[in-house]
C-alpha cells in the first residue's frame, strides 16, 4: 500500500488514486446506479493494465478497462478512444456532463442489469463536483460517494470477524486505504493521518449498513451471520 500511495494522481491541488471512481453506470435518465439498488454490481470485476498506475503512463490505442460479470462475455472499454458527451448525468446531489463509453458498453450493461444502462466517465476538463462543505470545504471529487479516500483497519475487520460464523472480506467495506498495527476501531477517532509524506484529514465516519445487506444477498452470506453482524454494528453505534 505504501508503494501504491506514491502513485496518487495530482490534478492541480487535488489528490486521489488515479482511475479511482472515474466511471459510473447510469440508468436511462442518467441517474447513477449503485450497489444499494443494484446488488449484482457486487459480482462485477474490473481490471486495468498494470502499467496504468505508473507515473506519467498514458493509454495506448489497445489499452482497455476490462469488466467481467457472471454469465457475461468480457467487456473491454478502450481507455484512449474518442468520446461523445452525455448530458444530465447525476450522482446524488450533483449533475453535469460525462463522457459516454459507447454502445457496446451500454448493451453489455443493459443485458446484465435487465434494463437500459450506460457507462460514463467523469469529464475532468469541464466538470467540477465539490465535496460537502459541511465536512471538507474547497475540495473536488469525481464519482465517489462523498470523499476521495476511505480508510479502514485490519484490526477492525479481524475484531468483527471474531464474532461472525462466516467471515466477511475487507472489500465488503470498499476502503481504498487499509492500515494495520492499530487497535480495532482506532481509526474512528483519527483526525489526522500521516503516511510517508502524505497527510490526510479524517472528516466523517462512513455508514455501510444497507450496502452490507445487499452484498450479503448476492454473495450467499448466511442469514444468521448477517443478523449477528447487524447486532454487532448496533452495539458499536450505542457506545
Amino acid at each position: 500500500m505504501l508503494d501504491y500511495l506514491q502513485r496518487l494522481y495530482r490534478n492541480g491541488a487535488e489528490l486521489w488514486f488515479r482511475w479511482d471512481r472515474q466511471w459510473v453506470v447510469v440508468n436511462a435518465k442518467g441517474r447513477a446506479l449503485t450497489q444499494r439498488v443494484e446488488p449484482r454490481m457486487a459480482l462485477m470485476e474490473v481490471e486495468l493494465p498494470p502499467a496504468a498506475f505508473d507515473e506519467d503512463w498514458q493509454p495506448a490505442p489497445h489499452s482497455c478497462l476490462v469488466i467481467r460479470a457472471p454469465g457475461m462475455d468480457t467487456l473491454k472499454v478502450p481507455l484512449a478512444a474518442e468520446h461523445t458527451t452525455l448530458d444530465d448525468v447525476s450522482v446524488w446531489e450533483w449533475s453535469g456532463s460525462a463522457y459516454d463509453e459507447g454502445a457496446e458498453a451500454a448493451e453489455w450493461l443493459s443485458a446484465y442489469f435487465g434494463k437500459p444502462s450506460r457507462l460514463v466517465r467523469f469529464k475532468e476538463e469541464s466538470e467540477i463536483r465539490p465535496t460537502n462543505p459541511k465536512y471538507a470545504q474547497g475540495y473536488k471529487i469525481t464519482f465517489t460517494d462523498c470523499f476521495p479516500f476511505l480508510i479502514a483497519s485490519q484490526g477492525s475487520l479481524d475484531a468483527q470477524n471474531d464474532l461472525l460464523k462466516e467471515h466477511v472480506p475487507i472489500n465488503r467495506f470498499r476502503p481504498n486505504i487499509l492500515v494495520d498495527g492499530c487497535h480495532p476501531y482506532a481509526e474512528d477517532l483519527w483526525k489526522t493521518i500521516k503516511i510517508n509524506k502524505l497527510t490526510f484529514d479524517g472528516v466523517k465516519l462512513c455508514d455501510r449498513y444497507k450496502l452490507h445487506k445487499q452484498q450479503a444477498k448476492v454473495s450467499g452470506c448466511e442469514k444468521s451471520s448477517f443478523d449477528a453482524y447487524l447486532t454487532y454494528l448496533q452495539l458499536l453505534e450505542c457506545k
